[in-house]
């Protein structure tokens, strides 16, 4: 965005729903729910505040790029919106003087967790690894899975802050596919893995980023004097947050407001988390849910071939509709190269067309690891183009004309004129690591997902490229054909990609 915009229709009613009790926005792709969200601040601070309370407002969200691009947005936020009236007469100065932060920032200073004392993903591997291994003469088939199953599942476990074995065996594990593959027998063996992988980081004095939230609520439970520090919250992609995390927002905020403004699209869910309202006795229900079904992001071909995609998900229910999405002719462009270094290639053309016509600025490329990043911005900048890194612990210039590159799960929440996501083959998305079995359907929904909020993270082209043209992402043959301009280089055709292909 990086301009002031006006309010209209839906957007601007939100702005006007009671300073009191959770709301819920959901809405499609693009519908602007973040920017509303950052406005409805804006008009809280000016119209809640007086002379014998201060208003305190956070905005939290699930990542530290997004947190960085809302601050980048911040300045242009204005009040002064009229119930009854389009007459715009602010009270103070535009911008946006809340605090802005990723939920793990703010547990970890909340909860004075020590430097270094988080352990990384790797070490996570190697300490289950070797429960694991120690377990081999158990009965159950389970310990056949790998170590990523077991972080998983712990991550899960903890998200839902299970007090006791009883209520691990009685949860239902859904979303695998349509049942629970994971028995009784199974979940005994799980609980021992669980038990032992704690008592290790215990023994180490480490802990993990799931303990965050738990160590957060501990804090506040024996604390009693604890007061809420916010009268206002507004929590942003809250479909990624679990059980455990959102619980301890909820007791963050003054008992008079109770108020909490929840941003949410389940179709845009990256993560394995899963977590209804009840459970965190959050009512949303009725008049306190407001859908946005306008896409003012993504042109209508962008947003028809996104949601081509996102039609081939089993379960829809949680979804908006979209009403409606920005007005433009030219189709997602898809290609299939025969390696890497023909899609770089093919890049550097696409980029330098985007230049000649004077269409570079906001362009952002994508990959799906680190490392896949990493050599992007090695070849971009060795072919004479300006990069900056979308990373957590970088500033980046969105007003620049620099060329951003990021992880496809860093780009959640941002859009750009232009998105070009790079090597969309089937050993890399979906990501190879997330499977537990070979037809793990809650991995391959949650990535099909995560490829869509890539998608419509584009206002005016998209670029599709795999750079393995005999194992492109299943994906790419869902998105149907008719859809995208296939522009692969002649010898690099998948003209047989039709809509009549039997699967």
């Amino acid at each position: 965005m990086l301009k002031k915009i006006t309010l209209k229709g839906e957007q601007k009613k939100v702005l006007f729903l009671p300073p009191t009790n959770p709301i819920q926005i959901k809405g499609v792709a693009g519908s602007g729910k973040t920017t509303v969200a950052l406005y409805r601040a804006k008009h809280l601070l000016e119209t809640q505040a007086n002379l014998f309370k201060e208003t305190r407002i956070v905005i939290f969200t699930y990542n530290k790029t997004l947190a960085a691009y809302i601050k980048a947005i911040k300045p242009f936020i204005n009040g002064g919106y009229q119930k009854d009236s389009d007459e715009i007469k602010p009270k103070t100065a535009d911008g946006l003087n809340v605090q802005i932060i990723n939920f793990h920032s703010w547990a970890y200073r909340f909860a004075g967790i020590e430097y270094n004392q988080t352990i990384m993903q790797w070490t996570q591997i190697e300490i289950i690894e070797d429960i694991i291994n120690g377990l081999s003469s158990s009965t159950s088939n389970i310990l056949d899975k790998s170590a990523e199953f077991f972080q998983e599942e712990i991550s899960w476990m903890k998200g839902k802050i299970f007090k006791n074995k009883t209520e691990y065996l009685e949860a239902a594990r859904t979303g695998r596919g349509t049942s629970d593959r994971v028995t009784k027998t199974d979940k005994e063996v799980i609980w021992v893995v669980y038990e032992k992988y704690n008592q290790e980081l215990k023994t180490r004095g480490k802990v993990d980023f799931d303990d965050y939230a738990i160590l957060t609520l501990k804090k506040i439970q024996n604390d009693p004097n604890f007061v809420p520090p916010y009268t206002h919250i507004i929590i942003d992609e809250a479909q990624d947050l679990n059980k455990a995390q959102i619980l301890t927002i909820s007791k963050l905020v003054s008992d008079e407001t109770n108020s909490l403004s929840i941003i949410a699209d389940a179709a845009q869910r990256i993560f394995k988390s899963g977590f209804v309202w009840s459970e965190v006795g959050i009512n949303v229900r009725g008049g306190r849910t407001i859908e946005f079904k306008n896409n003012y992001r993504n042109t209508i071909p962008i947003a028809n071939a996104a949601l081509s995609l996102l039609d081939k998900e089993n379960d829809k229910s949680e979804f908006t509709t979209v009403k409606a999405a920005r007005k433009g002719t030219d189709k997602p462009k898809v290609a299939y190269y025969s390696d890497f270094d023909e899609q770089l290639n093919h890049l550097d053309d696409q980029l330098t067309l985007l230049k000649n016509n004077k269409n570079l600025k906001s362009t952002v490329v994508l990959h799906r690891t680190t490392n896949g990043v990493k050599q992007i911005k090695e070849f971009l900048d060795a072919n004479g183009f300006s990069t900056e890194l979308v990373k957590s612990n970088l500033p980046v210039n969105y007003g620049s004309d620099s060329i951003k590159i990021c992880t496809m799960s860093s780009v959640k929440g941002l859009e750009f004129n232009n998105v070009i996501i790079l090597d969309l083959n089937d050993d890399i998305i979906p990501f190879p690591a997330g499977f537990i079995d070979a037809d793990d359907e809650f991995h391959i929904s949650t990535e099909r997902r995560l490829l869509y909020t890539c998608m419509t993270r584009a206002r005016n082209n998209l670029y599709l490229f795999s750079s393995d043209k005999e194992n492109p992402s299943r994906y790419l043959k869902e998105i149907k054909a008719s859809l995208l301009e296939d522009i692969s280089p002649k010898n690099s055709s998948r003209s047989t990609y039709d809509d009549d292909l039997p699967f």
